[in-house]
């Protein structure tokens, strides 16, 4: 279940995407012959775009304000006085908002499959190969990880308080180079599972940071990325106990 602080991020936005059709909406009474004349979906979008530059294909916060604006028109309330359309409007968005927050993980994509067809497989289950590929594995590590030393906490900070998604996206594409190479790596057949996770952890680690780079444009999925960190974090950890307990038994 999601916490409150993806519902709050959706809920701002909607909010906004709201005032905009407010702006953008003809007033009940400007027309003469008593009939409120449509607007078009890109004048109720235009005054979100002044704030959210919609460059992406897969961009939520443009979607739910295509939502909200065709559930407006679909249940016919233009018409209605303002007191009366905002209340219906708030009512509507809420309804939008739970079906974002839902539908989460599938906007964002993630990756929770790896086949065994995509990797190189050896038969070698010898120490001296579990070593050779655990040395690979610090070495492609530390290759593309080079100077950068910010946690994602600092990131977290850099992209939602100080809004300069640079190092969120300067991690996107370290994860997006170790999903590569992971996936060059011959990994010892008995050894599959925990290599599967680890190229799985780096390739949704890419997605995320990169939604979360993304925030500016696209600010629930920017939201939404910031949710899913935490399962990040648990993944990563889960990762470094199994590769201690790797390390254990090529020693023992």
């Amino acid at each position: 279940m999601k916490t409150l602080k993806s519902g709050l991020i959706v809920a701002v936005v909607i909010a906004f995407l709201a005032g905009a059709y407010f702006i953008t909406a003809p007033k009940k009474n400007s027309v003469s012959d008593g009939n409120t004349s449509n607007i078009n979906l890109s004048s109720f979008l235009s005054g979100t775009d002044n704030l959210y530059n919609f460059d992406e294909k897969n961009n939520i916060t443009k979607a739910l304000g295509q939502n909200l604006f065709e559930e407006i028109q679909n249940n016919n309330l233009i018409n209605q006085d303002e007191r009366t359309l905002a209340s219906n409007i708030n009512s509507l968005s809420e309804d939008l908002a739970g079906k974002v927050i839902n539908d989460s993980m599938s906007d964002l994509e993630l990756v929770s499959v790896i086949y065994d067809s995509d990797l190189r497989i050896t038969k070698d289950t010898s120490k001296e190969a579990k070593n050779a590929y655990l040395k690979a594995v610090e070495d492609i590590s530390k290759k593309n990880f080079g100077n950068f030393s910010e946690n994602y906490l600092q990131v977290v900070v850099d992209t939602f308080q100080k809004l300069d998604p640079a190092s969120a996206n300067r991690l996107a594409g370290i994860y997006r180079n170790l999903a590569d190479d992971y996936l060059e790596l011959t990994v010892p057949a008995d050894w599959v599972d925990i290599h599967k996770k680890i190229i799985i952890y780096a390739k949704n680690s890419e997605i995320i940071y990169q939604a979360m780079a993304g925030y500016p444009t696209d600010p629930i999925k920017g939201g939404l990325a910031l949710e899913a960190i935490d399962s990040l974090v648990n993944n990563a950890n889960e990762i470094q106990n199994i590769f201690g307990e790797k390390i254990k038994e090529t020693r023992s």
